[in-house]
C-alpha cells in the first residue's frame, strides 16, 4: 500500500526488528531491518531492504539466490568474502570497503562469508534496478579509493556513492556517505523535489535542528519521497558517525503488513 509521505520518520531501535537465527536457518548472522519485508515500511524510493548486519567470525550465510536488484554491503568493521556459485564470481571486502552485487537477469547463487578473526559489520542497502543488467557482477569500491571531504566545520565526509566517487550504480541511488561529525557540526540532508533518504545514526549523537529530541545509535531518520524540496540538518551533541543516502522516487512510500517470521510461524 502506497501512503502520502511524510517529511520525515524517525525511527527509534525499537521500530526496527532483529532477524537472527531462526530466520535465517543457520547461526552467526544478525541483521537489523528498518527497510523490508519483516517491517511496516517496505520500500522507500528504490530501497526495498536496509539491514545493519553482524556476521560473527568464521560463520556465515551460504548459497542462497538473488535476482533483478542490486545490493551495496559497506564494510564498517571486518571482512567478508562472496562466492556466487552460479556465476563464478567471487569477491572481497575489507574494513572500509563497499561491494556491489549486481544481480542481473541471469540472477546470482551466492554465500557471504566472514573467514576474519573479528566479527563483520555491513550496513547493506537493497534497491531495485531500471532496466535491469543484463549481466550478474561484483565490484568493490576500495577504502582507499573512495573521495573524501570537509562538508562544513568539524565534518568529514566519505562518498561511497556520488558525483565523485568512481562506483557506479544500476539503481537510483544518488548519495550514499558516512561521515564524522566532531562536537557542533552539522550534517545536512538535502532532498530535491522527487527525491528521498535517510541518515543512520552508528555512533555518537544528534539533534535535528528545530526538534528537542536527540537521536543516538540504533535510530534512522527516514525522509520519504516528496514532490517539495526539503533540507534537514542534524547537529552533533559529541562525536558522531552518521550514514547518509539519498535516493530518487522509485516505488514511492510503501507501507504493508510485515511477513510472518519462521519463529512466529
Amino acid at each position: 500500500m502506497r501512503t502520502a509521505p511524510s517529511l520525515y520518520l524517525v525511527l527509534r531501535p525499537e521500530d526496527h526488528v532483529v532477524l537472527g537465527e531462526s530466520d535465517f536457518g543457520m547461526p552467526g548472522l544478525t541483521a537489523i531491518e528498518a527497510i523490508g519485508p519483516f517491517v511496516g515500511i517496505q520500500a522507500s524510493g528504490p530501497l526495498i531492504t536496509v539491514h545493519d548486519s553482524v556476521i560473527q567470525a568464521g560463520l556465515g550465510i551460504g548459497h542462497h539466490p538473488h535476482r533483478y536488484n542490486e545490493r551495496l554491503f559497506y564494510i564498517e568493521e571486518g571482512q567478508l568474502d562472496h562466492d556466487d556459485a552460479l556465476n563464478r564470481i567471487t569477491g572481497h571486502m575489507d574494513t572500509g570497503d563497499v561491494g556491489q552485487f549486481t544481480e542481473g537477469i541471469r540472477g546470482m547463487i551466492h554465500s557471504e562469508w566472514n573467514h576474519g578473526d573479528v566479527d563483520t559489520r555491513a550496513y547493506i542497502l537493497v534497491y531495485t534496478t531500471d532496466p535491469i543488467p543484463e549481466r550478474t557482477a561484483f565490484n568493490a569500491l576500495r577504502d582507499a579509493d573512495a573521495p573524501r571531504s570537509e562538508e562544513g566545520a568539524g565534518v568529514r565526509t566519505k562518498e561511497l556513492v556520488g558525483p565523485r566517487s568512481a562506483l557506479k550504480v544500476n539503481g537510483d541511488i544518488r548519495l550514499f556517505t558516512e561521515s564524522q561529525l566532531e562536537t557542533g557540526g552539522a550534517l545536512t540532508l538535502e532532498l530535491g523535489p522527487g527525491e528521498g533518504g535517510l541518515v543512520s545514526v552508528r555512533d555518537g549523537r544528534v539533534r535535528i535542528e528545530s526538534e528537542r529530541e536527540d537521536l543516538v545509535p540504533g535510530a534512522t531518520l527516514l525522509a520519504p519521497p516528496a514532490d517539495e524540496p526539503r533540507i534537514l540538518r542534524l547537529r552533533a551533541a559529541e562525536p558522531t558517525r552518521l550514514i547518509r543516502v539519498v535516493h530518487g522516487p522509485g516505488q514511492g512510500f510503501v507501507r504493508g503488513e510485515p511477513l510472518p517470521r519462521r519463529a512466529e510461524r
